[in-house]
């Protein structure tokens, strides 16, 4: 399943997002619903998940969480290694960098990501990103 706590789209808004979420994750651990996707605001100015919010959901849920949006490397390596996470999806990145394994292995410059060019039903912005080149 996929939850996006944070987010105010299309108007939605949660005045206790924190108890609603954590909530939700304990009745799906219950039931054992063995991953958890949760989709961080990734907007501009997007509210950061706190890091106690994590933890919580962490040690209230009890399959596999997931968590994407605007992930770096270190914010990575960092939600992995404190245990937050245990998979971290990459979406516009990988959009922008058809090779983002290996730059992120050798810490390669990533191409910037052109939403401007995204969605717009045609090859622009999907295939034409170029791969490193050393």
């Amino acid at each position: 399943i996929r939850l996006a706590p944070l987010t105010t789209l299309m108007g939605s808004r949660d005045d206790t997002p924190e108890a609603t979420y954590l909530a939700a994750a304990s009745v799906l651990s219950e039931m054992g619903i063995a991953y958890i996707h949760i989709a961080e605001a990734d907007w501009e100015d997007a509210p950061v998940m706190p890091a106690a919010f994590k933890e919580a959901l962490r040690i209230i849920f009890h399959g596999t969480l997931i968590y994407s949006g605007k992930y770096t490397k270190a914010r990575a390596e960092e939600a992995l290694a404190k245990g937050w996470a245990d998979l971290i999806g990459f979406g516009r990145p990988f959009i922008a960098n058809p090779d983002l394994p290996e730059r992120m292995a050798n810490d390669w410059p990533l191409n910037p990501v052109d939403p401007s060019s995204m969605y717009g039903g045609t090859e622009k912005g999907y295939i034409d990103y170029p791969a490193y080149q050393q």
